[in-house]
């Protein structure tokens, strides 16, 4: 199994998994033609097109493309019902044979992906992060909830890689030029990770197993590189597993577990 974001953050938001024959979008927060064009950028293959996108929430950073995708290359799109509801006509016209509606705690199979849903704490209808299953190996999406739950903490336990919300440094969203029900919002238990509840999160979830964390959603304006990898290390125990960033606009490293 192999993983690789094709892009993170407020811009837009796409991962791409793939095993054999099988691969998916999770999330596709920009034009189809962007997502596209990054996705050749990375090398993700010969096919066209992935088997499936998952959706996560029906922000626009997460479904810009989402629509055009599932309409020109016959994609099927899974969403929860309230996602399916709050997308409505921003994703456009999107074929009902194509359409498949999944529960916050689903699992169900893809090809020879296993996919599992779980909540997120988010101000969106039905938020969900994702875990793909694939011979033992385990990948975790969780990117924005406003809080780690008890469940998050439970289902992603000991993931090989984790792909995890770091989005903001409280002091640079304190101090920062947003209005104060944006700051507000965005630290609230429906709003997103700071850097420091990514560390605490890691805490409790990295194991053995985990060989690779990438921080991801990052906030141009309130975060950088830097002191998001500077506070999460600080948080880890010695012999933490490796740290890198997911890039803003253009694709990461591959991931290969």
């Amino acid at each position: 199994m192999e993983y690789c974001s094709l892009m993170s953050g407020s811009w837009g938001n796409c991962h791409f998994i793939r095993a054999g024959e099988t691969s998916l979008l999770i999330d596709a927060g920009q034009s189809g033609k962007r997502i596209m064009e990054n996705m050749e950028i990375a090398g993700c293959g010969d096919k066209p097109a992935p088997s499936a996108i998952l959706v996560t929430h029906a922000h626009r950073d997460h479904i810009a493309g989402v629509g055009i995708l599932a309409r020109r290359y016959g994609i099927g799109v899974y969403a929860t019902e309230g996602t399916w509801f709050e997308m409505g006509s921003l994703a456009g016209d999107i074929p009902d044979g194509l359409k498949h509606t999944i529960d916050c705690a689903g699992e169900w199979a893809i090809g020879s992906l296993g996919v599992e849903a779980f909540p997120t704490s988010h101000d969106a209808l039905e938020s969900v992060g994702y875990v793909v299953r694939n011979e033992g190996k385990a990948i975790g999406i969780a990117t924005d909830s406003g809080v780690f739950t008890s469940r998050m903490t439970q289902i992603l336990q000991d993931m090989q890689l984790l792909v995890l919300e770091a989005n903001h440094d409280l002091e640079m969203l304190r101090t920062g030029k947003y209005p104060h029900y944006l700051k507000r919002r965005i630290s609230g238990v429906s709003g997103h990770l700071s850097n420091e509840d990514a560390g605490s999160a890691l805490a409790k979830i990295a194991g053995r197993k985990t060989k690779k964390v990438l921080l991801a959603h990052l906030s141009q304006e309130n975060n950088t590189w830097e002191k998001a990898l500077d506070t999460v290390r600080r948080a880890m125990p010695e012999g933490a597993p490796a740290l890198s960033v997911a890039p803003r606009c253009t694709p990461s490293e591959w991931f290969c577990l």
